[in-house]
């Protein structure tokens, strides 16, 4: 498939933009290419990162629900570190994370909460780095589940607990570039609930990759923030429930 080469090229070419296609896929081959990329680069899915959490921006997409992408360890960057700006437009997402202690049993039935829960053994804050491997980053629904839901990496901050806590579904976030003032937001903002969030995501590929949650990868649960757009040599910094939780700074662009 022509778009699936495309987006391979741009991923291994991180400096070069794909052109965008005339052809638009649907949403189940977007997946198709999105799951061949990146079984090509034969490393196992390590953060499964979730997006269009939000009523709003599903709305403004045409999307019914959520959508994922996936990211390898590589893609993991420590807390305080300096990361590449590679452009044309990145962006930074302050989110929750849940760490997996165990697999998911393969079941009939939906996930409930109650079975992600007993899972988890651990819960961070993070920054997640967005960018696309397109011209642009206005791209219909499909085209944006294709580039990988625009999932580039993730920031793994500060380890908030070992386990869910009733006071994540609605805690207040803000995410700051440099010294501007914050922008403000709430980790209910991510599907009303992160954990919520995250039972979907289990049910999601129950049903569409037939495979589950495995012991160790991470879910990126949706921003809390929406979007900022960030430069070469900003530093960006979440703070969870009026304490810093992560930091980033974004190397000279070259």
């Amino acid at each position: 498939m022509a778009l699936e080469q495309v987006l391979r090229d741009a991923a291994q070419s991180p400096y070069s933009a794909a052109k965008l296609p005339r052809h638009v896929p649907t949403i189940e081959e977007a997946y198709a290419v999105q799951r061949n990329v990146y079984t090509s680069s034969n490393v196992p899915v390590t953060v499964w990162k979730l997006g269009l959490t939000g009523a709003e921006v599903r709305q403004a997409f045409g999307a019914k629900e959520p959508i994922v992408g996936r990211l390898a360890a590589s893609g993991i960057f420590n807390n305080r570190s300096e990361i590449q700006f590679l452009g044309p437009q990145m962006f930074a997402e302050a989110e929750l994370i849940f760490e997996m202690g165990e697999d998911l049993p393969m079941k009939a039935e939906p996930y409930s909460r109650s079975d992600l829960c007993a899972a988890l053994k651990g819960i961070y804050a993070g920054i997640e780095i967005v960018r696309s491997r397109f011209e642009t980053t206005e791209l219909a629904l499909p085209l944006l589940v294709a580039d990988n839901s625009m999932g580039h990496g993730l920031v793994l901050g500060r380890k908030l607990s070992l386990q869910w806590e009733d006071r994540f579904g609605d805690m207040p976030v803000s995410l700051t570039r440099n010294d501007e003032a914050p922008t403000e937001g709430s980790t209910a903002r991510v599907q009303g609930n992160p954990l919520d969030a995250a039972v979907w995501l289990a049910n999601w590929l129950r049903e569409n990759e037939k495979e589950t949650l495995k012991r160790e990868q991470l879910i990126a649960s949706g921003t809390c923030t929406g979007a900022t757009e960030m430069f070469a040599g900003d530093t960006i910094s979440i703070d969870v429930d009026g304490e810093q939780a992560a930091l980033v700074r974004l190397g000279a662009e070259n």
